[in-house]
């Protein structure tokens, strides 16, 4: 069995990936308008599938079923 590894580098800062992947603030602009757009959704997915349990339905507890 191998030995596992452990890289301990420390994470690279914001400044070192933008010099690594360097992208224009156009496709930035649009990056980050996608993120928003996801979180948007994701946060209203979230509401949906908790309210669209019926109160009397939901678990009080995992002990409960």
């Amino acid at each position: 069995m191998r030995k596992p590894i452990h890289i301990t580098a420390p994470w690279p800062t914001l400044e070192e990936m933008e010099k690594l992947f360097p992208i224009s603030k156009a496709s930035e602009r649009a990056i980050q308008a996608l993120v928003d757009e996801f979180k948007a959704q994701l946060s209203h997915r979230e509401e949906e599938s908790v309210n669209s349990i019926e109160p009397e339905k939901r678990r009080k507890r995992a002990s409960a079923a």
